[in-house]
């Protein structure tokens, strides 16, 4: 009978990032089990703490106080969770209870618990798309993007492949997760099971699911020994017994990135949980530089869906939209819906002096914009355009069209033709099977039954001057779920491409140019071929960190001790390494103040995207 235990807080505070020994008092001592989540007092604070049992022992040198209560009795924080979850913190240079809050619901005494779901057998017939060789234990494939038919409907190459993946690694008895990055691609997934008949095998993770919702998935999902579990970034963390397989689609995608602390990438998170026998699958109809890499270390089997290439044409550099981008949409419009897709939305996606001629910029620092014909205001803080601060002149004149001055365009050049406008804040409803042109932003263009007649990209110069490193791979990624809309038949067309990217597109060399991209970042010494990470702290702080990093091989690219932020570059090798000291320098760091609000002390931004 253990008389201590080791307890792991719920907290973001780095400096609380170690477990707490407690005494356990004699009422619970035939009660207390590892991983189960607790209620105990911290140091002189009156409010009391939660957190969770990791080690029980018979002694210890350090406990004075007793855990006050079992609050959830159940083992809510299995060892193998906890194990994941700790080296996911130490490669992030964050607190293991920030990632426990993540990972682990609040707990609701009052919400009903849903049974387990009891496992059977699986006995279906799908269509798996035909690939160039049987997949390994931890492949990458590149998807066709193109929609095959099943059950009179199309589905995308790459859910059929997880499915039949999934239902695989099911039949050997083991558990699965799925991740996606949109609730629409998660939608794909539950309309193809219900059909197959298979969907109460299945465990949907939704975004904006209510708490009580999530608390009971997650206890169904413990409780289950044989589940498939599908859902957006956080389903990474879904506490599945006997996993098999861990599957990521789209893995470039911004949703599969923690914006906020602690900055996690999911295509990260999944090497990190698959583990021993543990199988590993990416699919995507493009292929990232950083999944490029890990074939090229031999990480990463690699394979490819084979079908017939997309009929892709293209034009070059010149009038925006020439008479080959209206031919298309022309002879198209009568098969099917037409799909226009350009990177920005709103009438004008920037407003230019008429006075000087320079790009209107606001006093906060941020540039003006029409989100539509009436208004002209910042992108920051939305303050609406009085004058140019350059020569003080009230007149200005429209930059580059958005998708709501494009719908106007096409409306006279298509009369008769039905115009919708699909972006973040818009989703068009009531689309026509044909006479029907869709004009969308990146990620915002619905799915329509039998798939466009033609997808049109405009701007494609504007994509790939984005003030980024990576410019072309985001471009590459925006454009094929673009054209993976397209029905079987359908043709696609790029207006303003070069013609060195547009042979590469048309004729599917999509992995010559990832390798292409790859051998460069190692020229260059840059991301993925050596990791970055950005530091923000004060003066004295960060000079610290800095000096503790180089100590361990990092190579600081610049220091800016004015504004209180560093980037450094290192090799993966070093990288347990160099994370381990800037723990150290963060655990002693004093916080520093914002505004109004106090922020950590050291900000550690791992593998920072917007740093370069």
């Amino acid at each position: 009978m253990s008389r201590f235990a080791s307890v792991l807080a719920k907290s973001p505070l780095i400096q609380l990032d170690r477990a707490f020994d407690y005494l356990i008092p004699e009422a619970l001592q035939n009660e207390i089990a590892i991983g189960q989540e607790v209620v105990f007092p911290l140091g002189r604070s009156k409010k009391s703490q939660v957190g969770y049992v990791s080690a029980l022992s018979d002694s210890s040198d350090y406990a004075t106080a007793a855990i006050t209560s079992i609050q959830d009795a159940s083992e809510v924080l299995s060892s193998r969770l906890i194990d994941f979850l700790r080296a996911v913190a130490d490669r992030q240079c964050v607190a293991l209870g920030e990632l426990i809050a993540l990972a682990v619901p609040d707990y609701m005494s009052t919400v009903q618990r849903l049974p387990a779901i009891e496992p059977r057998v699986l006995k279906v017939d799908i269509l798996v798309p035909k690939l160039d060789a049987a997949l390994g234990a931890r492949a990458t494939v590149l998807t066709s993007a193109r929609q095959l038919e099943v059950a009179g409907s199309l589905v995308p190459d790459w859910a059929l492949l997880l499915l039949a993946n999934a239902i695989g690694v099911h039949s050997r008895g083991m558990s699965c997760i799925i991740v996606v990055p949109e609730r629409a691609d998660i939608d794909i997934v539950v309309d193809l099971a219900h059909k197959l008949g298979i969907d109460d095998q299945f465990v949907f993770l939704k975004p904006s699911q209510k708490k009580s919702s999530r608390y009971q998935l997650f206890h169904q999902i413990k409780e289950s020994r044989q589940i498939i579990v599908v859902g957006t970034r956080s389903s990474i963390f879904a506490p599945v017994q006997n996993l098999g397989l861990i599957a990521v689609h789209d893995d470039s995608d911004d949703s599969l990135r923690d914006q906020g602390s602690p900055f996690t990438n999911t295509r990260d998170l999944a090497l990190i949980r698959a583990k021993g026998d543990v199988e590993l699958l990416f699919t995507a109809p493009y292929r990232s530089v950083e999944l490029q890499r890990l074939v090229a270390i031999g990480y990463l089997s690699d394979h490819k869906v084979i079908e017939a290439p997309l009929r892709i044409s293209y034009s070059e550099p010149g009038l925006r939209m020439d008479e080959s981008g209206f031919k298309i949409v022309r002879e198209n419009l009568d098969r099917g819906p037409v799909l226009v897709l350009l990177p920005r939305k709103g009438d004008s996606a920037s407003v230019y002096c008429a006075g000087c001629g320079d790009k209107l910029t606001c006093s906060c620092g941020g540039h003006f914009w029409q989100p539509d014909a009436a208004n002209t205001q910042c992108r920051l803080c939305n303050k609406h355009f009085v004058s140019c601060i350059s020569c003080g002149s009230r007149n200005q004149k429209k930059g580059r069209t958005g998708s709501s001055r494009t719908v106007a365009e096409l409306g006279k050049t298509f009369p008769n033709t039905a115009i919708s406008e699909a972006t973040g804040d818009k989703k068009p409803t009531g689309l026509k099977t044909k006479n029907q042109i869709v004009v969308a932003t990146p990620g915002s263009a619905p799915r329509v039954p039998k798939g466009y007649s033609a997808v049109l990209i405009l701007d494609s110069d504007v994509w790939l001057s984005r003030q980024t490193l990576n410019a072309q791979q985001m471009a590459i990624r925006d454009w094929m779920e673009a054209l993976e809309l397209m029905s079987p038949t359908g043709r696609a067309a790029f207006a303003g491409l070069p013609s060195d990217l547009g042979n590469a597109l048309s004729l599917g060399q999509l992995i010559p140019m990832a390798k292409t991209a790859l051998e460069e970042a190692r020229e260059l010494g840059l991301p993925p071929a050596m990791r970055i990470c950005s530091l923000q702290a004060l003066p004295e702080t960060l000079e610290v960190a800095v000096s503790a990093a180089k100590s361990k091989g990092a190579v600081a690219l610049w220091v800016d001790e004015k504004a209180g932020s560093a980037l450094i570059k290192f090799s993966y090798n070093q990288g347990p390494a160099i994370a381990k000291e800037l723990r150290v320098v963060a655990i002693g760091a004093a916080a520093r103040t914002q505004g109004v609000n106090k922020r950590r002390g050291l900000r550690v931004v791992m593998d920072d995207p917007q740093a370069l």
